[in-house]
């Protein structure tokens, strides 16, 4: 299983930006630049008190269920997630609890 860990966090204008590394299966390193607004952010942290970081872990621990490693975008902004798949929304708050 594919290992996630934010490497940075970036507060912007309206909301986050983080840099993320994955290690495949074959601890292949894999960067992505992730980009989370305040509104997807509220929306999967039902009650706020999630840090955002958490937030994004989530959505990627998310994608990599969803697609191989390779597949998956250098930068993208979670709200992508929410569009290309419709159980993104009931799944990502339960990724936030749980240690990807």
């Amino acid at each position: 299983m594919a290992q996630v860990e934010i490497l940075s966090e970036k507060e912007t204008a309206g909301g986050w930006s983080f840099e993320a590394q994955v290690l495949d299966d074959k601890s292949t390193p894999r960067r992505h630049r992730i980009t989370l607004s305040w509104a997807d952010y509220n929306l999967w942290s039902r009650d706020g008190t999630d840090e955002p970081a958490r937030v994004a872990e989530a959505v990627l621990a998310f994608l990599l269920r969803s697609l191989p490693p390779g597949e998956i975008r250098a930068t993208f902004d979670a709200a992508s997630v929410r569009r290309r798949f419709d159980d993104a929304d009931e799944q990502i708050p339960a990724l936030i609890g749980r240690h990807t």
